[in-house]
């Protein structure tokens, strides 16, 4: 086992570098876009920050203040920062932290499909094929920028664990599945409800093909969904708390991101031979497209005759489909009247995920019943390597376009705490309050001040009406809404606005006179940013 699990994670990681070119020739400078990598770069390292000081109030992240529950506004990515934060706490740069990551969810993911198509079969070959086919999935290069859409492992990993309780009823294999299945919700919110729907139709599937066998595991399932509750317990109370700021997703919003029958033959625009695809068969986060040769695998997997575990798995392919058809479907609209946690979901055409990884085990099967008509070990070896080229070749995406990062934040942060010394954190606002842009959040990650600003998959309307309030800075009404929040200090980005536009503020400032104390003016991106402190009147 332990050579099988090191030889199949070096495959995955060499394929991973040729497959995300030229992302690991800059690991340390780069990411794919300054938006939700951002974000997530963000996240990981708010959580190694704070863990140490005051783990109880984790959820309340440095963004959007005074709300609380920010963390969970979007995703919380506790279950990569669990490898991420020892990283950070040795001082490792944190954009070759986040790409670490990144990585490690593409490899991860074909290290777990194979590992559970091994258990299901013993055949080497089979499981990197499944391996393959679930780790390179066309969709995931679709979304290469979202580190959670590509934490995909704790899938297969639940579904190996389970396969292990069905096999020897272990409370160990209980307590695996319990733990693998939250590590899925607490990496991808949408991955892990979409998961658990998903284990209770196979796992049913698989139990009621054997009553016998489940009358002796069933309590180690139990064990399993007692420590998952356990463990996801901290994270289901800040999202409930969160809740009551976000709310639910209209039905209008699902009805966008649920996915029609023709989305599955649109490729995302990048891939290389099927990108003509995208435009014409596709939408927004609904491009599909599983690939050929993976569907062709599947199809001689389901040719009878069928076993419990093939037919497990072809209903499960079949849930997973309907799924990402949302409200266009026949299950979408039970689930989201009856289960409450899909109606925090917007896009149910992102449970392909599932319709990926469940074409990638059956493909394994598949290709485990051609290799077992090969005699010859050469044969098999050719066999498995063209399956597995077709597959690489055919997910493969145009070289990913990176956007370097100042590796270090503009020096007014520096400014800022030599001016604030040892008093407590402050809360400042900076200049223009952007809604699509994470870039300050990162630059926090060097200073962990409070911010009013902040991004992520809400924006509380107590954000929205602050930044309409400055938008006309500085006025009294935007000197009164500062003070009202408590603001301390207030940098103004010369880089982020017309030069213009930035001189006017800024003698407009001058003028005033009107309790904001130029504290410095430092240059920055052939321009500057002036950081000003708001002082405390006493009226």
């Amino acid at each position: 086992m332990l050579r099988f699990l090191i030889g199949t994670t070096l495959c995955f990681v060499v394929l991973t570098a040729l497959m995300t070119y030229p992302q690991m020739l800059h690991l340390t400078d780069a990411v794919s876009d300054t938006g939700d990598p951002l974000l997530n770069l963000w996240t990981l390292s708010w959580i190694a920050h704070q863990l140490p000081i005051a783990p109880a109030r984790l959820f309340d992240g440095n963004i959007f203040f005074p709300e609380h529950y920010t963390l969970a506004y979007s995703e919380t990515l506790l279950a990569p920062a669990v490898f991420a934060t020892p990283l950070l706490w040795l001082g490792t740069n944190r954009i070759l932290v986040y790409n670490i990551m990144m990585a490690a969810g593409f490899v991860m993911s074909g290290v777990g499909a194979a590992l559970l198509v091994r258990e299901l079969t013993g055949n080497i070959g089979a499981s990197i094929i499944a391996g393959v086919a679930f780790a390179f999935l066309p969709f995931r290069f679709d979304h290469y920028s979202q580190l959670q859409l590509q934490h995909a492992e704790w899938i297969p990993l639940s579904l190996w664990a389970f396969h292990c309780l069905m096999r020897r009823g272990r409370f160990a294999d209980g307590l695996r599945l319990g733990v693998f299945a939250t590590a899925q919700l607490l990496s991808c919110m949408y991955y892990g409800v979409y998961l658990a729907s998903y284990l209770l139709i196979v796992g049913g599937a698989l139990m009621l093909s054997n009553l016998t066998i489940w009358r002796t595991r069933w309590r180690a399932l139990a064990i399993g969904v007692v420590v998952g509750g356990i463990l996801f317990a901290p994270a289901a109370t800040a999202y409930f708390g969160a809740r009551r700021s976000v709310g639910e997703r209209p039905r209008q919003e699902i009805y966008v991101g649920s996915a029609t029958w023709r989305n599955y033959l649109a490729a995302p625009q990048s891939n290389r031979l099927y990108g003509w695809s995208a435009q014409r068969f596709g939408a927004h986060e609904r491009r599909l497209f599983p690939g050929v040769m993976v569907v062709v695998l599947a199809i001689v997997c389901l040719w009878p005759p069928w076993s419990a575990i093939r037919a497990a798995y072809a209903l499960g392919l079949a849930f997973a489909v309907d799924l990402t058809l949302g409200f266009n479907g026949l299950t979408y609209e039970f689930l989201y009247n009856h289960v409450l946690p899909f109606h925090a979901l917007r896009i149910p055409a992102l449970a392909t995920i599932l319709v990926g990884f469940s074409l990638a085990v059956l493909a394994g099967l598949g290709t485990a019943r051609v290799l077992d008509f090969v005699p010859s070990a050469g044969a098999r070896a050719a066999l498995t390597a063209l399956f597995c080229t077709t597959m690489l070749v055919e997910a493969v995406a145009m070289p990913v376009g990176l956007t370097k990062l100042p590796k270090n934040p503009p020096p007014i942060y520096e400014d800022l705490l030599r001016d604030k010394a040892d008093s407590p954190t402050a809360v400042i606002v900076e200049l223009p309050v952007a809604r699509e842009d994470p870039t300050l959040m990162y630059y926090s990650t060097f200073h962990w001040q409070t911010l009013v600003n902040g991004y992520s998959g809400f924006f509380p309307e107590s954000f929205i009406r602050i930044g309409q309030k400055l938008l006309d800075f500085p006025s009294a009404t935007s000197l009164d809404a500062l003070r009202t929040r408590g603001v301390r200090y207030v940098l103004l980005h010369g880089e982020l606005i017309e030069p213009r536009e930035y001189q006017r503020i800024v003698r407009a400032v001058d003028e005033c006179r009107c309790g904001l104390v130029l504290v410095a003016r430092r240059p920055w991106q052939s321009s500057e940013i002036s950081l000003y402190r708001v002082e405390i009147r006493f009226d």
